[in-house]
């Protein structure tokens, strides 16, 4: 019997109505125009682009701009930004803006040693004062939303979260992202929700949780127990961009889609790539192609011998041949395994 589905009242983030609580977070390496395409097709409310630095954005590297890429009719699509200098995150922003987001996150997460020895990321975020002046520099440089994506605190003698998202509302944040763990738990152990519901507590403008978002009925228990105002899905759906439509279509409508079956990931897989070869070109493409490949035929039988061939995918004709091989396998009785991933992303 399906289950009733509850009703929501319109998710809006300073004006920018959101179709869905489902989001999807920024993570390095994953989340180029492709990935978005995918996510926003399977109901996710907002994705965004990759972690960007705004000092590259602001130098207009090649590289930077590459990442800030909006192709139509893709949208809502949000960019974050990453950066300590108030002035370089307002001109970055500003950018990012021109190059067509509706909606600006600054990361105050990110744990990796190259961006916190900058001052950035979840070194930034214990910092109140200066994080105040980052955010209140952006909120005056653009038209459009900011938001942020934050952790608990840098470790769990100095959870600050409740006080700056305090702040940050104040200085004119329009939402922001939590992250379940500290940054000294940088992506070990569980996220702690209780934690981020004192966040929610704490603000009236729409806060998200973000940790250990696996299933299907634990991001929907999250939200239906008022714990957080949406959720934001990251390493839970890679491998695996169906878990979005399922996640969406849960909420929407009470009701449970299915697991893809072998096939059925199979064939996303194949579409995935096709759109990747599109966006990036061929070379590329199967270049970045090739984590999505091994996760995929993870689950196969004679999956080592596979991934192996995985690493030295340089044409579509061995990917298929590959892809083909793994479907005549089959899966293994033990199933589908979940891909352990650590990017960007707070």
């Amino acid at each position: 019997m399906a289950v009733a589905a509850p009703a929501h009242r319109p998710l809006l983030v300073d004006g920018l109505a959101l179709s869905s609580p489902v989001l999807v977070a920024p993570m390095v390496g994953i989340t180029d125009a492709p990935c978005r395409e995918l996510c926003r097709e399977f109901g996710a409310g907002l994705v965004s682009t990759e972690m960007v630095a705004a000092e590259a954005v602001v130098r207009s590297t090649e590289a930077a701009l590459h990442l800030l890429d909006f192709p139509a009719p893709v949208s809502p699509v949000a960019a974050q930004l990453v950066g300590c200098d108030p002035a370089v995150m307002a001109g970055a922003a500003q950018v990012c803006v021109e190059r067509g987001a509706v909606l600006v996150d600054v990361n105050l997460g990110c744990p990796v040693s190259k961006v916190v020895s900058r001052g950035s990321g979840a070194a930034l975020a214990r910092d109140v004062r200066a994080t105040v002046r980052v955010i209140a520099a952006m909120v005056d440089a653009v038209d459009v939303p900011v938001t942020v994506k934050m952790r608990l605190g840098w470790d769990r003698a100095s959870i600050n979260a409740p006080e700056l998202a305090r702040a940050l509302q104040d200085a004119g944040v329009a939402a922001v992202t939590v992250h379940g763990r500290t940054r000294a738990q940088k992506y070990e152990g569980r996220a702690d929700w209780a934690e981020i519901a004192r966040v929610k507590a704490a603000v009236s403008v729409p806060v998200f949780g973000s940790g250990d978002v696996e299933d299907v009925e634990t991001l929907v228990g999250h939200i239906e127990a008022g714990m957080v105002d949406g959720v934001v899905i990251a390493r839970g759906m890679l491998g695996n961009f169906w878990f979005v439509r399922q996640a969406v279509h849960r909420l929407a409508t009470g009701e449970a889609l299915p697991d893809l079956d072998f096939p059925g990931r199979i064939a996303l897989t194949r579409r995935h790539l096709d759109m990747l070869c599109r966006h990036h070109g061929e070379t590329r493409a199967l270049r970045i192609g090739r984590k999505y490949v091994a996760w995929t035929i993870r689950g196969c039988a004679g999956a080592a011998r596979l991934r192996a061939e995985v690493q030295t995918m340089d044409s579509r004709e061995r990917l298929d041949d590959l892809l083909d091989r793994a479907l005549a396998a089959g899966p293994r009785p033990e199933g589908w395994f979940q891909p352990m991933f650590v990017s960007g992303e707070g």
